[in-house]
């Protein structure tokens, strides 16, 4: 009790930043001021009102604005989102033929490019997606052109060559590499089959190349009301696991928000490894939160792991990485040298795997030490909700996935019962299951938290409300990443992120919510924004 009361109360008269009018502690909660100093809220109400004489910095919010704490998406990759878009595009392909042009246009102009790198075409809008087509474009040097979702892509036959890919080369455990009639690879491959173009493909590329685009881009994110990010470095079956570059962003100044990473696993035995000097690059907004271990397939690819077969393929059952007793190794491990983990699950099999490992590794120890996390959870068993509570598993959503999904392959392979029953995240909450919110950056381009809630307000009876999208954002996203009342809140001891609106989200019109502008943005109490 003594601790808290010394938190609860101003330990000194001075404070560098008091905001006052309406500040939200959470959806539910509001306070009149909140006084910062060296970075943490030091008292709030009355308390800080009576520092602000004194304040080094008075803000006062208008009638109309509206204070919050700093918003996290709980699910990036900035680092490949970043390095991709500063490529080549291929958003709104409808065919092979529309890639190669593409891809013809765009090598000439870029010789300087060791790779011929693209991003962003859609599973359902190229029918038969052959990737040595692209030799008729590019036969000088390796082309890898890598779908939205991140889980397939279309590679030429030099980069099949650096890879060692050749018709001996067995399909990896969940990946499947596309042949020709007579056997030889045809240059497309999905899920854990990129991971045979790891080892090549970014090799050729140093740091610089990825800091050059990601200063506008965590600008563009901080823009949004975003002070924290989630950040996996790495795509299916792709580490890039390169902290030292958001390191070197932060020790020369350009480093606007908190970025908690993930490394990730690809092995049931591979934590120990992956995880090795990972905390070396640790600063003041940069920190190793954990591991990204990917359960199933993705649902652009239509190969989410589900219990029931495929409507368009009996004997399918979409992809699995991991199995529960897979799992369970990773999550000993883990355990034992104190990693989170996010787990990557889409169908009801997936999760339901993880579920098992779950309550099997807490069984076996009394319980959980740390805060996991399963990532988009789209499809639950029913039951599966309860047992997701009672572990105190975070859910990490991306509500701006729906849409997309919903055009592509995997409504027709799931059936309209199963697809019916998908992005019910009504049902989380009401299970008791707290949840993060995120974009998938850049899965879903807009960085935006408010456009991004907008469309979890949007599912008919399996939407969120707003109060619940803001929590998601806040306090959720900092239980996801293991800084409950550290960030997400603006109670006394918390760390100074703020974000004010121009509008109050909770009360605008639900059409008019996408247009709540952000004034301003704090991050330790530095304006960023």
């Amino acid at each position: 009790m003594l601790l808290f009361a010394l938190l609860a109360c101003p330990t000194s008269d001075s404070a560098d930043l008091v905001i006052s009018g309406t500040v939200h502690l959470s959806a539910a909660e509001t306070t009149t001021a909140i006084a910062i100093r060296d970075g943490v809220v030091v008292a709030i109400g009355a308390d800080a009102e009576d520092l602000t004489a004194d304040a080094t910095e008075h803000v006062e919010l208008s009638e109309t604005q509206r204070a919050w704490p700093g918003l996290g998406d709980g699910h990036t990759h900035l680092l490949a989102g970043s390095f991709a878009l500063d490529r080549l595009l291929l958003m709104g392909v409808g065919s092979m033929d529309d890639i190669l042009e593409r891809v013809a246009e765009y090598a000439p102009e870029h010789p300087e490019e060791p790779w011929v790198f693209g991003y962003g075409w859609l599973e359902e809008g190229v029918e038969d997606p052959v990737g040595i087509l692209l030799d008729e474009v590019v036969s000088d040097r390796p082309v890898i052109l890598v779908n939205n979702s991140g889980h397939s892509a279309l590679v030429n036959s030099v980069a099949l060559e650096r890879a060692g890919i050749t018709a001996e080369t067995e399909d990896p455990p969940g990946g499947v590499i596309g042949r020709t009639e007579d056997g030889e690879p045809n240059g497309y491959l999905q899920e854990a089959a990129l991971s045979l173009m790891s080892d090549t493909a970014l090799t050729d590329y140093d740091d610089e190349d990825f800091i050059e685009g990601l200063v506008p881009d965590l600008e563009d994110f901080v823009e949004t009301g975003l002070t924290s990010v989630a950040e996996i470095m790495a795509i299916p079956g792709f580490d890039i696991s390169r902290p030292q570059v958001f390191a070197a962003l932060e020790d020369r100044g350009d480093l606007p928000l908190r970025v908690h990473y993930y490394v990730p696993v690809f092995e049931p035995d591979g934590l120990p490894a992956a995880v090795d000097g990972a905390e070396d690059w640790t600063g003041e907004r940069l920190r190793f939160a954990g591991v990204k271990l990917w359960v199933d397939g993705s649902m652009g690819t239509a190969q989410a792991w589900v219990s029931e077969p495929l409507e368009t393929d009996p004997e399918a059952y979409g992809l699995s990485f991991f199995d529960a007793e897979g799992i369970a190794e990773v999550l000993r491990d883990a355990e034992d040298l104190q990693v989170p983990l996010k787990l990557h699950v889409n169908g009801d099999a997936a999760v339901g795997a993880a579920l098992d490992a779950f309550e099997t590794v807490s069984s076996e120890r009394g319980g959980l030490r740390l805060q996991h996390s399963l990532d988009h959870v789209v499809l639950i068993a029913e039951s599966d909700r309860a047992r997701m509570a009672a572990l105190g598993l975070v859910g990490s959503i991306q509500p701006g996935h729906v849409l997309p999904t919903s055009l592509g392959g995997t409504a027709d392979a799931w059936g309209d019962e199963r697809w019916d029953r998908a992005y019910d995240y009504r049902s989380l909450v009401d299970s008791g299951v707290a949840l993060a919110m995120g974009t998938d950056w850049p899965v879903w381009l807009s960085p935006g938290p408010v456009l991004n809630a907008w469309s979890a307000l949007n599912l008919d009876d399996h939407s969120l409300t707003v109060a619940e999208c803001f929590d998601a954002y806040a306090a959720g996203t900092a239980r996801s990443v293991g800084l409950e009342g550290k960030l997400g809140t603006l109670a006394v001891g918390a760390w100074a992120d703020v974000v004010v609106f121009d509008a109050d989200p909770l009360t605008v019109d639900r059409a008019d919510l996408a247009k709540v502008a952000v004034d301003a943005v704090w991050v330790g109490g530095d304006k960023v924004w």
